[in-house]
C-alpha cells in the first residue's frame, strides 16, 4: 500500500475511535513508515519493540507449527497496545484505560487496513 494512502487510513481509523491516542505502522525492522500520536511519544522506540514483539512472536509460531502472528492486543498498566502484523510491517494502535470497549473496533480496523 502507498504511504499515502495508508496515511489516510489511519487518520480516519483515529477518527472513528475517538479514544485512540495513537496509530503507527511501521516496517518490520521499526522504521517508522507513519506515526501519528494525540501526545509527543518516541514513535521510533514504540516501533521498534513492537516490531520485535511481532518477530518474536512470528518465530514462536514457525517453531510450534501454527503460523505468524495476527493480531495481539497487550495490557498495560494505564492502556493498552494493539499490534497488527504481516511480513513486510506492524500496524500499533495505542489507547488509554478509556480505550478498552474500542479494542475490538481497534483490532478489526487494523486488520482491515493490514490486508489492503
Amino acid at each position: 500500500m502507498e504511504k499515502k494512502e495508508l496515511e489516510k487510513k489511519l487518520a480516519e481509523l483515529m477518527d472513528i475511535v475517538p479514544e485512540c491516542e495513537g496509530l503507527i505502522a511501521a516496517d518490520m525492522n521499526g522504521k517508522v513508515i507513519i506515526g501519528q500520536t494525540i501526545t509527543d511519544m518516541n514513535h521510533d522506540a514504540i516501533a521498534k519493540a513492537c516490531s520485535a514483539i511481532v518477530k518474536d512472536s512470528n518465530n514462536l509460531g514457525k517453531d510450534i507449527g501454527k503460523g505468524s502472528l495476527k493480531t495481539t492486543t497487550i495490557e498495560l498498566e494505564s492502556g493498552f497496545a494493539v499490534l497488527v502484523g504481516s511480513d513486510q510491517h506492524v500496524l500499533i494502535a495505542l489507547a488509554g484505560l478509556d480505550g478498552k470497549a474500542s479494542l475490538s473496533l481497534l483490532k478489526r480496523n487494523l486488520m482491515s487496513i493490514s490486508n489492503s
